[in-house]
């Protein structure tokens, strides 16, 4: 049975020696879980300064307003603890992954810095925090203390309102990853991402049958930013939720437009994994799309990859089966790279398989993968799906897969991604 909790008369937090009681149920945790958790040592500055304006009693206001603050910034499973005089410590059991630990950090941060009145002076509160990662900067408690210390020390001469990670590696990736996602609820704000189109041609006719819509970003300097940069981030932190819905909508609008110009294709969309599992609000957003009259859902192609489909056939089936009830049309995006069985695939509503470009690099040159190539596009056919092939980028390639009777290619041999009016200007000049 564990001692009753101890609590500092003055911040109203639990005392130093809950502080152990705390590390040693975090790191328990860890263990058990192998999950993730952090810790923040935190130095609140210049209390010798605020003693001076307003005396003893009023730097004990201010501690128990600075433990208030901290208190009200933890999660369900998180703690904290009057760790020195001026010192307090934030156990974040409540972070799912490492990278999660930046967001405790601001949110303390900020909070902390509101600035408050004390006996008629104006407080500005400063705080300097060490940041430590577990299990990857310690997974003992006394290790666990003393690199936070480390940590806060680096973080000291840096000036105040400051913080130093203990891992500088790990630390400087998650900056990277923080400024790449401060760009995109940037990007989001202003709504000013940029969807770019890359077409898809007929083999049979040459003609253009389709486009995939692609969201790009742009940096400071006004230049294209990769998708694998962003991407993955925005993954990570849901924000490509956000960007889903800004997609579907732009897409909208442009069907719509393209309705009045006389341009009838279909343009592919990609739903990301964090989209799919979170197909409620997807459906529901595919819903909102097909009330109005003006846009043809079945001009619209939802492409899913394999894995997300494979994680959970069962109910990946129902939510494939409710897009096409909708009217949207289906497309297993990356087909063949993550397959198990072919059972699974029977049993799904959809249109299209577009085959990975990992099948298509070494054909013709290689004839064990033209081989493989040639077998899942017939297995495509005689299962009537449209079978698409990208990354599509020589004629020989182009030859082969038409020869092997692929429906439709992409790929830079075609053309590369290209903005909305670049796209319509080279569909203009585009002679089949």
């Amino acid at each position: 049975m564990k001692d009753p909790i101890q609590y500092d008369s003055v911040s109203g937090l639990p005392d130093r020696g809950h502080l152990w009681s705390l590390l040693d149920d975090s790191l328990k945790m860890v263990r058990r879980s192998k999950g993730s958790s952090g810790v923040l040592l935190i130095q609140m500055n210049n209390v010798n300064g605020i003693r001076e304006l307003v005396g003893e009693d009023g730097v004990n206001e201010f501690m128990r307003m600075m433990g208030s603050r901290i208190k009200n910034c933890l999660w369900d499973l998180d703690g904290a603890a009057h760790f020195d005089d001026n010192q307090f410590v934030v156990v974040a059991n409540s972070i799912s992954k490492i990278e999660d630990i930046h967001v405790v950090m601001k949110k303390v941060h900020e909070y902390l810095a509101i600035d408050f009145e004390i006996n008629g002076h104006i407080i500005k509160p400063s705080s300097t925090i060490g940041i430590v990662l577990l299990p990857n900067d310690a997974m003992e408690i006394d290790q666990v203390m003393e690199v936070a210390a480390q940590a806060l020390n680096s973080a000291t001469p840096r000036g105040e309102n400051n913080y130093a990670y203990y891992n500088q590696e790990i630390g400087a990736r998650i900056e990277e990853q923080e400024a790449v996602k401060s760009s995109i609820m940037a990007t989001l704000a202003e709504e000013s991402f940029v969807l770019m189109l890359q077409p898809k041609i007929d083999t049979t006719t040459n003609a253009i049958c389709g486009v995939e819509a692609l969201v790009r970003m742009r940096d400071s300097d006004n230049q294209l930013v990769s998708p694998d940069e962003f991407i993955p981030v925005a993954e990570n932190s849901n924000l490509i939720l956000k960007i889903g819905d800004w997609v579907l909508k732009k897409v909208r609008t442009l069907l719509t437009e393209w309705k009045e110009k006389g341009i009838d294709i279909p343009v592919s969309i990609n739903i990301s994994d964090v989209e799919f599992k979170n197909s409620a609000a997807l459906i529901s957003a595919l819903h909102s799309l097909k009330e109005d009259e003006d846009f043809d859902t079945n001009k619209v192609i939802l492409e899913i990859s394999e894995n997300s489909i494979t994680n959970n056939p069962v109910i990946s089936a129902a939510i494939l089966s409710e897009f096409q009830n909708c009217g949207y049309q289906v497309s297993i995006d990356g087909f063949g790279a993550g397959f198990s069985s072919l059972s699974v695939l029977k049993d799904l509503k959809v249109n299209e398989i577009k085959i990975d470009r990992h099948f298509v690099n070494n054909v013709p040159a290689d004839e064990k993968s033209t081989a493989i190539l040639q077998s899942i596009i017939m297995l495509g056919k005689s299962m009537d799906f449209r079978v698409v092939c990208m990354g599509v980028e020589s004629q020989e390639q182009f030859e082969t897969l038409k020869e092997h009777n692929c429906d439709e290619l992409q790929g830079y041999l075609i053309s590369k991604p290209l903005e909305i009016t670049e796209f319509e200007e080279w569909l203009n000049n585009y002679s089949a």
